[in-house]
């Protein structure tokens, strides 16, 4: 094998990423084992007089899917098309793990209803962003019949996938036979097919195309410890060879990752983030390679991708959809936390789902932005107060020009949107052609609308669709003195500079 080399950021590799952007979104069949995870957030304040624990005053209460169906929102969240197959039990919590699926746009007619399992339930309690407890509800899925209409399912699924997804958290819908369906099936029709288990046997996964172990499971699977890359490169190797599997990759934590595919080998090196919670990052990891490899992507720049998912999952609590947008900028080198946020319209909605489904207020606002003053910046910041997550819509260049005269805007939408990006208080930018944002925020449906004081709520584009829903609108503060026109027209009227001191006026540029 040869020796395993670091790939860099390049611009070979990013373009691969931005040609993998332009096609069209992949067909993924998710199989696995399916969770909800259930959040209480507050914050503790005392200890409990009945027993030594704390005591969490509850904030916020929301669900969110776990396991293979965690997996599942990752991949719709990215662009794939997705579809689930798993069971759910015959009681309250499966209808709502299947709302929140569908809320996120995982098709979920493939589900099995189990009688004999409960619903797997995992409830945790969380104090700022540390996990206090932890309680779960499952039962190991032992069901002949309810496998034999899993593998049905897969089956029928199959026949229209680009890539299929095995999630295997080893509570029983992962058995042979439904691995088995879902490898045989995969490759019977030349498709890629994906493994994530929590299991150290791996015989059954055998012909799989790519398996994506932890440091742990790669560790029990070959046989060694495994302390560096090196170590992991090894055990990749050795998983590969062992089992007839394309492609191992292994994921290291804090080291990265690495991987092996053919004479080819690699070191992926981590993304320095401050970790609040590792829930997810797995599962971050195997849908980003999934959406990356169902769209042509080479495996090198798959793990890229796969690697920078697993930096924001861990910088977020909870499971938390990681979007192809968010991906693709931190594997850029200029600015990837400011290029993530400058979003397509449809990209915008998917945020704003993922954001509101995790209980988020969403706020809006917008304008020109031609030429940034403190008047902008402090509106800005006024806005960020208001909300958890600040969308500013921009005017196109067009829009600007109908709004402003011919000679406007001085500063292309591009260059627009990427300094409100670079701005702390600002979430999302997302440009509109339209002459009044109010599309834009029937898309968005914002908890707070925001404009300047010197706009009454009348005369609030958009007021009227924000207050029917519910919600409200703010108009913080006008600074006055400062507006763009004003300080364009204040330039306008300085005289030329004069050359500097022992130097006459520039030579006129010759003519090539």
């Amino acid at each position: 094998m040869p020796a395993a080399r670091t790939p860099d950021q390049s611009p070979a590799g990013r373009a691969a990423v931005s040609t993998a952007d332009e096609r069209a979104a992949p067909q993924i069949l998710v199989i696995g084992d399916l969770m909800l995870d259930r959040y209480f957030t507050g914050t503790v304040d005392r200890i409990s007089p009945e027993a030594p624990v704390p005591i969490l005053l509850v904030r916020q209460a929301f669900n969110r899917p776990g396991g293979a169906a965690n997996v599942a929102v990752n991949v719709a969240a990215m662009g794939g098309e997705t579809t689930l197959v798993g069971a759910i039990g015959a009681d309250d919590a499966g209808p709502e793990l299947r709302a929140v699926l569908e809320a996120d746009g995982v098709r979920c007619g493939s589900l099995v209803i189990a009688d004999s399992i409960p619903t797997t339930v995992k409830t945790r309690l969380i104090a700022g962003h540390n996990q206090i407890a932890r309680f779960d509800e499952e039962g190991f899925l032992d069901d002949a019949g309810v496998r034999a209409a899993l593998v049905e399912r897969i089956r029928s699924a199959v026949a229209t996938a680009d890539l299929v997804l095995l999630s295997d958290y080893c509570k029983g819908a992962g058995d042979e036979a439904v691995s088995r369906a879902a490898i045989d099936g995969a490759r019977a029709r030349g498709i890629p097919v994906i493994v994530d288990s929590k299991s150290h046997d791996y015989a059954k996964f055998r012909g799989a195309s790519v398996i994506t172990p932890n440091r742990n499971e790669a560790t029990a699977a070959a046989g060694f410890p495994i302390r560096t890359p090196e170590d992991g490169i090894r055990a990749a190797g050795i998983i590969r060879d062992r089992y007839e599997i394309g492609i191992v990759v292994v994921t290291l934590g804090e080291q990265g990752m690495v991987f092996v595919a053919g004479n080819e080998s690699a070191v992926i090196p981590t993304q320095a983030r401050q970790v609040y919670d590792v829930t997810g990052a797995g599962d971050s990891v195997v849908a980003a390679l999934s959406v990356a490899l169902g769209r042509g992507m080479p495996i090198r720049e798959a793990c890229l991708l796969a690697n920078a998912a697993a930096g924001l999952q861990v910088a977020r609590v909870g499971t938390s959809r990681i979007t192809w947008a968010e991906m693709a900028a931190a594997v850029e080198p200029q600015s990837p936390t400011s290029a993530a946020k400058i979003v397509s319209r449809t990209e915008l909605r998917r945020v704003v789902q993922a954001a509101r489904a995790e209980g988020k207020r969403i706020g809006f606002t917008n304008g020109c932005f031609d030429i940034l003053h403190r008047g902008h910046v402090a509106l800005l910041e006024a806005a960020a107060r208001e909300c958890d997550l600040l969308v500013v819509g921009v005017n196109s260049d067009a829009s600007v020009s109908r709004l402003k005269g011919p000679t406007r805007p001085l500063v292309p939408a591009a260059e627009r949107q990427a300094v409100l990006a670079g701005l702390a208080a600002v979430s999302l930018v997302c440009e509109f052609p339209e002459d009044t944002p109010l599309e834009l925020i029937q898309a968005v449906e914002p908890d707070v609308l925001v404009k300047g004081g010197d706009y009454t709520h009348e005369q609030v584009v958009g007021a009227d669709v924000v207050i029917a829903r519910g919600g409200r609108v703010v108009t913080p503060l006008f600074v006055p003195g400062v507006s763009t026109t004003a300080l364009v027209e204040r330039v306008r009227s300085l005289p030329d500079a004069a050359p500097p001191a022992g130097r006459g006026p520039s030579p006129a540029p010759s003519r090539p």
